[in-house]
């Protein structure tokens, strides 16, 4: 995953006017998401490289936010079409895979987790 593809991410969430923060939220608003990342082994030979990127929301008030968080992710990152940027890395694309409800053992804490899918393809 390239710095490229987690700007992307970080402009598109400020975008859509929602707190995020890669790894470690440190603010005090809800709701709020952090991002991280699991890359597929290796590239294709095609220069693509494939990466999951788990959004995960938490709030303490109610579900309607992270459901309202949730409809304006997946229609920025849409299923079909996605979000493509060409970059000075090369091209990111991202696309919204899924979401689902996790449990927290907290009964104020809710929690979403959203899959994105990024493919990367880079110039060299």
């Amino acid at each position: 995953m390239t710095k490229s593809a987690l700007k992307v991410i970080k402009d598109a969430m400020a975008d859509l006017g929602i707190e995020y923060s890669f790894m470690e939220y440190k603010g005090v608003a809800y709701p709020y998401f952090v991002g991280e990342y699991a890359e597929s082994p290796q590239p294709n030979e095609d220069g693509l490289q494939e990466t999951t990127f788990l959004l995960t929301g938490f709030s303490r008030t109610t579900w309607g936010e992270l459901e309202s968080a949730k409809q304006k992710i997946k229609n920025k990152f849409h299923q079909s079409d996605g979000l493509i940027v060409t970059t000075e890395e090369g091209v990111v694309a991202i696309f919204y895979e899924n979401g689902l409800v996790v449990p927290t053992g907290d009964a104020e804490l809710k929690r979403l987790q959203i899959n994105l899918l990024i493919k990367e393809w880079s110039v060299k």
